[in-house]
């Protein structure tokens, strides 16, 4: 759970409710090329006393909106792995990126020995519930799935892939009064294309005089 704070005042009138959000889930779906379709997140709303007041899962350009404030997905991580040795002590390791383009890959080092010499690189570059093993001199020597201990000389097993969503929370009063004015300009320039004309006719002294003004179709008007 995590509570809107009123961080950064961009103006006297700014103003965000005081109301608090819950992420309760979140999951990524690949395409057959395992590459990444899309990242959701499962989002309730909760007012001041922790009830539930609106939920929905958000993902890319569908976001969630309450009392004016926008909760949009814009990106997620991997943290950590939790692992089960062979004495049923579970011990979580915190997972590193090591690229930074779009192809995300994360790896960690968990130690066999007690002097942390000998260990094997897990390497994790999606979250489809399963690891790749390295030894200490690269040779890659399998993958470990969730659940599932991964041989009798590595007595590890994989409980869990810990991952963060990342969302960004954006409060604008100002957008209704932006678009007002695009709508009125829009208006005021199709105004200008309609054609109108204007004619005086003054007498003086028995004589007529006569005078006009138009802004289309100028010949014509003559």
């Amino acid at each position: 759970t995590f509570h809107i704070q009123n961080i950064l005042n961009n103006g006297q009138l700014t103003t965000i409710p005081k109301i608090s959000a819950r992420v309760n889930d979140f999951w990524i779906t690949y395409t057959k090329q395992t590459t990444v379709s899309q990242f959701y997140s499962d989002i309730s709303i909760l007012n001041v006393d922790g009830n539930e007041i609106e939920r929905k899962t958000i993902f890319v350009n569908s976001p969630i909106k309450h009392e004016g404030v926008d909760y949009y997905q814009t990106d997620w991580n991997l943290i950590g792995l939790r692992i089960q040795t062979k004495d049923q002590s579970t011990l979580q390791y915190p997972l590193i990126s090591v690229l930074n383009n779009r192809n995300k890959v994360w790896l960690t080092w968990i130690p066999l020995s007690s002097d942390l010499k000998t260990g094997v690189t897990i390497l994790v570059d999606n979250l489809q519930g399963y690891a790749s093993v390295y030894n200490e001199t690269g040779l890659f020597l399998g993958n470990l799935e969730l659940n599932e201990s991964f041989n009798s000389n590595i007595p590890i097993t994989l409980t869990d892939i810990i991952s963060s969503t990342g969302l960004q929370i954006k409060s604008d009063p100002g957008i209704p009064l932006i678009y007002a004015g695009f709508f009125l300009l829009m208006v005021s320039t199709l105004i200008s294309y309609i054609t109108y004309s204007q004619i005086w006719i003054i007498q003086y002294n028995k004589q007529i005089f006569v005078g006009g003004n138009t802004n289309r179709a100028t010949f014509d008007f003559e």
